[in-house]
């Protein structure tokens, strides 16, 4: 024995201080029970203070002894002393769960020594306690959250990703492999090249939030291809995780197939939109009835009644000359409305793949007379490899109306020009069609020009409808048409075609 230890000893042997120092330092308290007689425990006031008891109230008391200790627990302990005379040895050790005053629960690490009397008999208990609730705290929530975590890595429904803090794969859940066709190769490999090139910049974004706000889920949907090469839509919660330095070391992605979801979406948009169309025509329709249609209705009426009381036959003439007029009228209104029902009713007609050049060229060869009389000058920059899907029937409606509007509205002071162009832009095929000609005011009338009855000058000829079935024509295809105009220099149509089968 070292003279330090054996200093020590006679130190705390003489000088009760020293004991006082080190079970009030160290440790949570003891206990000192007697194992022979009623079971009286004593306990020093280090333990129940730490237990949030005033300690000189519960000294020796049953009633205190049962509200720290569960009986559970106090029948654990009896069983470790049990034990240890059994086997004739003299200490133990548990883990015991102590209720403090408040209610919440203290974890207690007991050392506990079997004390004998002269004649080898146990008959004392000294327990040596040490607080351990915050390593037991911190147990159990690692068990907690390797449990929540190892059921989210076994699930078989959501992608489960790790990258490193330069986008490179880390770790990836079984149901990723199988859904994107991939293999342990990838780890290592960046993450970005998964995800199809349109989305990468988006992803990007959601990646330095991450670095912006860590441990704070910030949601994205991105496009990957599967393994049957087709293009999924996924939802995905990106995580940034800190590591020991304070620094973002780590991106944790959650992930789930949103296909469906996003394609319901997409289709209800283009479902909405239609319904838009269709509310704008059911309002034209409904300006033809309630204007149109109901002024000649009105106005025939009074002809009539005016034809009846007509006094002599010249009178009569009159009136039957006007009540004629008003008939052709209400016959053209009505030849107008049954355009617009055919050009919708036509909707689903298939598309035919037609050479849009020569398409032009001959809507040009059958203007030939009137592009003469009009001294317009065409320029045709169409490339003769330009093809189109559309409806026939359609596409020469739309080239017509467009050819035959530069002509009847060219510029008076100007030589008259036209100049056709084509190109390439997404899923569309589009024709420009320019003008030099009078042009539109396009503030007073942007809202206006594919309306019915919408005339912008004073032709006599002009009936407000051609742009109109043009407009309808083109979206019947699933396609659209733009206008820029300027009053005295031109306007340019752009029809767009879609090239989506």
């Amino acid at each position: 024995m070292s003279y330090l230890e054996q200093e020590l000893r006679a130190l705390q042997a003489s000088d009760e201080t020293v004991f006082d120092f080190i079970q009030e330092s160290t440790l949570a308290g003891l206990w000192y029970w007697n194992l022979t007689g009623d079971q009286e425990k004593w306990a020093t006031a280090k333990f129940w203070r730490s237990l949030d008891y005033e300690p000189d109230a519960q000294f020796n008391q049953a009633a205190a002894w049962k509200a720290a200790i569960s009986p559970e627990e106090e029948t654990a302990t009896a069983e470790y002393i049990a034990t240890s005379i059994a086997d004739n040895t003299y200490s133990f050790d548990q883990v015991v769960q102590a209720t403090c005053h408040d209610g919440s629960t203290m974890w207690l690490h007991c050392w506990g020594l079997v004390l004998r009397n002269n004649l080898g008999q146990p008959h004392r208990l000294l327990g040596v306690l040490v607080d351990i609730t915050r390593q037991r705290n911190e147990e159990i929530s690692a068990q907690e959250v390797a449990g929540h975590y190892g059921a989210i890595l076994g699930n078989q429904s959501v992608y489960i990703i790790r990258t490193d803090a330069r986008g490179n794969y880390t770790y990836v859940n079984d149901f990723f492999y199988e859904r994107f066709g991939l293999d342990s190769k990838i780890i290592g490999t960046s993450s970005l090249m998964s995800i199809i090139e349109e989305d990468r910049a988006k992803c990007l974004v959601t990646v330095g939030l991450c670095f912006e706000e860590p441990n704070v889920p910030h949601q994205v949907i991105l496009r990957k291809p599967y393994h049957d090469n087709a293009v999924k839509s996924n939802h995905w919660e990106f995580k940034g995780i800190v590591g020991s330095n304070g620094e973002v070391v780590e991106i944790q992605c959650v992930g789930y197939d949103v296909t469906l979801l996003v394609d319901n979406l997409e289709r209800s948009k283009q479902l909405l939109a239609l319904t838009n169309q269709q509310n704008a025509r059911l309002q034209n329709f409904a300006y033809i009835i309630s204007h149109n249609i109901r002024s000649h209705s009105a106005n025939l009426t009074a002809l009539v009644k005016f034809l009846q009381n007509a006094t002599d036959e010249a009178q009569a003439t009159m009136f039957l000359e006007m009540l004629k007029t008003s008939t052709d009228k209400l016959a053209e209104t009505i030849i107008n409305l049954n355009e617009i029902v055919t050009v919708n009713n036509m909707g689903l007609q298939p598309k035919e793949m037609r050479g849009l050049r020569q398409e032009v060229s001959r809507t040009l060869e059958a203007m030939n007379v009137l592009i003469h009389e009009s001294q317009l000058t065409v320029t045709l920059n169409i490339p003769e490899e330009v093809t189109v899907q559309v409806v026939p029937a359609y596409l020469d409606s739309i080239l017509l109306n467009l050819l035959s509007n530069a002509i009847k509205y060219r510029s008076a002071s100007a030589s008259p020009q036209l100049t056709l162009d084509s190109y390439r832009e997404g899923d569309y095929t589009v024709l420009s069609v320019a003008d030099n000609g009078r042009g539109i005011d396009m503030a007073r009338n942007h809202n206006k020009i594919f309306g019915m009855y919408k005339t912008f000058h004073d032709n006599e000829d002009a009936r407000g409808l051609g742009l109109f079935i043009v407009k309808n024509q083109i979206e019947a295809m699933n396609g659209k048409i733009e206008v820029a105009s300027e009053v005295g220099v031109g306007t340019t149509f752009k029809v767009y075609f879609s090239e989506i089968v």
